[in-house]
Formats: structure tokens, C-alpha cells, sequence
């Protein structure tokens, strides 16, 4: 299969990012490119789906070997040679593109010539190419900020599901963190202690401290509570329980604790957001 779409130029000059090219190729063993610098002045992303190939790093460099759930991204200008290999070739979904988005990959591809990762959730990256590609084939311009969108969302996911090539196993104990995180979040009116939060990843509570806050960003009991808050503003929104019985069933032991944090996380009572965001119901 060999899929090549040329994306025309957008009516519209302030798209945060846009395509210029985007295709598959599938079972096509002579694909193989050899750009000079200077030649191509978009991104280059290629996403690996089957197979095996390979890619120069660098002008005369080093040969790496690429398969299935790797990936590169060349930035613009930059000395690109690269290619599947013939006897068990790629299935490679591809996007030339510009963007201004000062994401942390762009500006690893940016400073070093170019970047080589592993990434995870392939299904969702297939979701998002194969709507791209219905997008534009045929092409309209009513399209264009939905393509512009699922560029955007592509490359987010990238952000949060990829790891230098090197680096496999950090990718893993992310996926790991947020896998954990996600259940923490379902059950989040449980009691969590940071030994049970651990357990779900399967790592100690001292290296899961220090990942998650990594990952996630804040701590694990921090996260806890902003789960219990967002699930006890769609109660105050939703329903007619009381704030004690809110409180309960979000995980937090005193009611007078519930209004403290939710004060503190939201800037009102809950009394108050339930006035402001609820349908109307009493307040016991």
C-alpha cells in the first residue's frame, strides 16, 4: 500500500500547526529517502507500525536499526537518509509539517538533528492518522482546523506515550504511573496510602514518589485529593446530597476537612459552587 496526500496550503495562517504531506506506506520494500541539508524545510515524523528498517544518524554516522513501535522526527533543513528494509518492510505512517509549538521533542530534533524514540498506544496514533487521512482525501477547506486539531493531538500524545530510543524502560515505568494513576482516579474515594498506590505499579513507595511526581507532576496524595475534589464537584453539581454525604462518598473522613480542601482547591464552598454550577438543588 502506498498512500501519499498532499495537504494543501491552509486558508487560515495562524494554525498553531499544520500538515503538509502525510501517508503510509505498507509492504512497499524500496521505500528509502537520502535529503542533503537544506532540502526539506518541514518536520519529518515517521511513526513504525510493522517491519523493520533503518536510519543514518547523521551524514556518513552511524546506521540504526528501527522497527515496529519505534520512531524518528527530522527537523526542518536537516540531512535525512533513511529507508525500509527489503525483506521485511515497513508499515510506516508518515507527516511532513510546521508548527511553532515549543514542545520538548521539537526542540531535542531542533538541537540535534533529529530525534529517534519508542512510542506506545500505536492504536490511538492509527485512530489519528487514518481520521487525518479521511480529512483530506478529498480535502476541503471547511477541514482545515480539524486537521490542524488532530496534528495537535498527534503530537501531544507523542509528548506523553514516547521515549528517546535508549530509553525503553523509562516508557514503560511511565506507562506504568499513569496506568496506576488511572485506577487511583476510578477508585479515588478508597483509602489510599502511598504503599497501596505503589503496589499498582509494582515499584517501591520511595521510587513511586519520585516517578509519579515526575509523570504526574504533583504528588501521589496530592493527586488523591484533586481526584476526590473533582469527583465531589460533580455531586454538588449533579445531585441533592448533602455535603456530609458528599463527603463520604468522595473519601474524605470530616465534612469540615471536605469544605477546608475545597476551599482551598476551588476558591469557594462547596455550598457556594453548587449555587454557581448545580441544578437548583437544596443544600442540607
Amino acid at each position: 500500500m502506498i498512500r501519499h496526500i498532499i495537504v494543501p496550503n491552509p486558508s487560515f495562517s495562524q494554525y498553531v500547526c499544520y500538515p503538509d504531506l502525510i501517508g503510509r506506506f505498507n509492504d512497499f520494500p524500496q521505500h528509502a529517502e537520502r535529503r542533503e541539508q537544506g532540502q526539506l524545510k518541514h518536520y519529518n515524523l515517521h511513526l513504525i507500525f510493522e517491519g523493520s528498517g533503518y536510519v543514518m544518524n547523521g551524514s556518513g554516522g552511524e546506521r540504526l536499526e528501527l522497527r515496529a513501535g519505534d520512531g524518528f522526527l527530522f527537523p526542518k533543513h536537516a540531512f535525512q537518509q533513511y529507508g525500509s528494509s527489503e525483506e521485511d518492510p515497513w508499515d510506516v505512517r508518515w507527516i511532513h509539517f510546521e508548527t511553532q509549538i515549543p514542545l520538548p521533542m521539537l526542540r531535542e530534533a531542533d538541537d540535534s538533528g533529529g530525534w529517534l524514540f519508542t512510542f506506545s498506544n500505536r492504536e490511538r496514533f492509527k485512530e489519528l492518522t487514518e481520521d487525518m487521512y479521511a480529512l483530506c482525501n478529498p480535502f476541503e477547506t471547511s477541514n482545515e482546523p480539524r486537521i490542524s486539531a488532530l496534528l495537535y493531538e498527534i503530537l501531544v500524545e507523542l509528548v506523553q506515550h514516547s521515549e528517546r530510543l535508549e530509553g525503553s524502560s523509562a516508557l514503560e515505568k511511565q506507562n506504568a504511573i499513569r496506568a496506576a494513576a488511572d485506577q487511583i482516579r476510578h477508585r479515588c474515594e478508597e483509602p489510599w496510602s502511598l504503599e497501596r498506590m505503589a503496589a499498582l505499579a509494582g515499584y517501591s513507595h520511595y521510587h513511586f514518589l519520585r516517578l509519579f511526581q515526575q509523570v504526574m507532576g504533583k504528588t501521589p496524595n496530592h493527586y488523591v485529593t484533586e481526584c476526590r475534589i473533582d469527583a465531589a464537584k460533580l455531586l454538588l453539581a449533579t445531585t441533592a446530597l448533602s455535603v456530609t454525604e458528599i463527603a463520604v462518598r468522595c473519601g474524605f473522613a470530616q465534612a469540615s476537612y471536605f469544605i477546608r480542601v475545597f476551599r482551598i482547591a476551588e476558591g469557594v464552598s462547596p455550598k457556594m459552587y453548587r449555587t454557581i454550577y448545580g441544578q437548583g438543588a437544596p443544600l442540607h
